[in-house]
């Protein structure tokens, strides 16, 4: 029988037979894991808050001869109690965990993704305002980490270096690029401003003044995430 101890953020969880819970975990060592906590449906149940979605957590796991994973024990690192409490914040950290959740295989090992999940929570929690700027940050470094690098800094196709110069500024949704007046052929027009920021907020270089475009850089990593990955994410109906 095999024992380790591990850090790891709480995705989501299901109900398991009459008291017990299969978790979702992310952990830096393992990557994304399934684990029983049972008996966490018990009102006397001391475990059961400290397996909250949106926990960082210490975790000790077990694993019987049919490779079924169990919670032995857990200890809170982290709840993001600021977080949980704003509607707003909360929405968008369901958003990026869940993004985690259907992007990355079972056991698929990405320490990268981790830190840049854990840095993402921790700034949704400490900054004062919405964080759109972060959920936008958090997408576009997730997709270049998970293989689908974009072109912020230069025209796609021609490699024309990105300026105030150009007369049009267009994003490719298919390959995730700007392209400029010259190349474009089915790309979204966006304004100049959008097209300037996105490199910054890619480089995590946010400013509030950014906020202007900050909705319409939100669509278009909607429209490309949609189309990369192919899923609907059910977290994004809670801002409708």
């Amino acid at each position: 029988m095999k024992k380790y101890n591990t850090k790891a953020i709480v995705l989501k969880s299901v109900k398991y037979k009459d008291a017990d819970k299969i978790f979702t975990l992310f952990t830096k060592e393992y990557g994304k894991i399934s684990a029983i906590g049972r008996g966490v449906r018990k009102i006397n149940s001391r475990r059961s808050g400290n397996l909250d979605t949106l926990n960082y957590v210490s975790v000790g796991i077990y694993e019987n001869n049919l490779e079924f994973k169990n919670i032995e024990e857990v200890k809170v690192i982290e709840s993001f109690r600021n977080l949980k409490r704003n509607l707003g914040k909360s929405t968008k950290a369901y958003y990026i965990i869940e993004l985690v959740h259907k992007s990355m295989e079972e056991g698929e090992q990405s320490p990268e993704v981790f830190d840049l999940l854990l840095k993402c929570l921790r700034a949704l929690e400490k900054n004062g305002y919405s964080g759109d700027l972060f959920v936008s940050y958090f997408e576009m470094n997730l997709m270049k980490l998970i293989g689908y690098q974009m072109t912020t800094d230069k025209c796609e196709k021609c490699r024309r270096v990105l300026d105030d110069s150009w007369k049009k500024y267009y994003f490719d949704i298919e390959n995730g690029g700007l392209e400029c007046e010259n190349c474009s052929k089915n790309g979204v027009e966006i304004s100049m401003e959008t097209a300037l920021y996105m490199q910054p907020i890619f480089d995590g270089k946010l400013d509030k003044k950014m906020k202007k475009s900050t909705e319409a850089v939100d669509k278009l990593m909607k429209m490309y995430i949609g189309r990369k990955l192919e899923r609907k994410f059910k977290s994004l109906e809670m801002e409708d």
